[in-house]
């Protein structure tokens, strides 16, 4: 782990309709004592302002995978969204960099499905888990996921920086603000701010050996027609039911003649972003993870 954490980066509005990031960082423009750590600098910012607007996921692409590094530098990529992750890019990268412009990178999500706090980790960099063990001792139901991506190189915002990770908490409806998770997000990230001025002063109790995580296996679509549409959804039972453990039989979908679809897998996995309402866009229902205990 570095010594020192000079700027930490937490980002909201990368989907203009999850309001959960939308409003903390209204929250902390208004009030900026509250995420102030004597040690570092804490930058927040609204990523996309125009979805923000619209209250829509995004305007033309998904911003949350726009960060691709040929793209950054590509002239012929000019979508509204092509354009932002550029000016993002500048301002907290670059990535890539031995060097950037900020340290790491929180990026605030909710999610339709059923997942309570989860962090969503995409790199293996030891600082970004030591940071997520110490949160799972802080709040012991935060869930981890390893995410494994679809796409080839990862693209989030918290991508640019070598070290971070992106916050899901839900259920949430797109568009809709909710009370208790607002809260719950919010005081994870003063774990997340608390972690770094420890780290600073040399405050950290101990160094983490392992943590317990859900590790990406495979992305999940609905079964569709011929034609490309959903003939089958996911099955009540598994609805509402984040991080749900499936064995083989259980059942995964019921098609809309009420023929029940089951897991057939030999290998016990655990379903989460069960029937994402932003995934069917993507082709997918639901992914199977596996429940690992991981060394640091």
């Amino acid at each position: 782990m570095p010594k020192q954490i000079k700027k930490v980066a937490i980002t909201g509005g990368t989907h203009g309709n999850e309001l959960t990031g939308v409003y903390l960082i209204n929250k902390f423009k208004k009030n900026p004592t509250l995420v102030k750590r004597d040690s570092f600098e804490t930058i927040f910012m609204h990523t996309n302002v125009g979805a923000m607007h619209q209250c829509t996921r995004y305007v033309d692409k998904d911003l949350n995978r726009a960060f691709i590094k040929n793209d950054l530098c590509n002239s012929e990529k000019y979508t509204y969204e092509d354009i932002l992750a550029k000016n993002i890019n500048e301002k907290l990268g670059p990535k890539g960099a031995i060097k950037t412009n900020v340290d790491f990178i929180v990026d605030l999500h909710s999610t339709t499905s059923d997942m309570g706090l989860s962090l969503v980790i995409d790199n293996d960099n030891n600082l970004t888990w030591q940071v997520a063990a110490y949160l799972k001792e802080m709040v012991p139901n935060l869930h981890v996921f390893r995410w494994r991506g679809d796409t080839k190189e990862v693209s989030f915002v918290n991508s640019i920086t070598k070290e971070g990770f992106a916050i899901e908490v839900g259920p949430i409806p797109q568009g809709v603000l909710r009370a208790d998770l607002f809260f719950e997000t919010e005081k994870l990230i003063g774990h997340i701010l608390d972690f770094f001025e420890k780290l600073n002063t040399s405050k950290l109790e101990k160094r983490y050996k392992n943590i317990e995580i859900f590790d990406h296996i495979k992305l999940v679509d609905f079964p569709r027609g011929e034609d490309g549409e959903l003939n089958a959804t996911v099955h009540p039972n598994l609805q509402d039911n984040g991080y749900y453990k499936l064995s083989k039989g259980d059942p995964l979908f019921i098609t809309l003649d009420g023929e029940i679809i089951n897991y057939e897998e030999d290998e016990k996995m655990y379903a989460l972003f069960i029937n994402e309402a932003a995934y069917y866009e993507k082709g997918f229902a639901m992914c199977l993870t596996k429940k690992e205990n991981i060394k640091l």
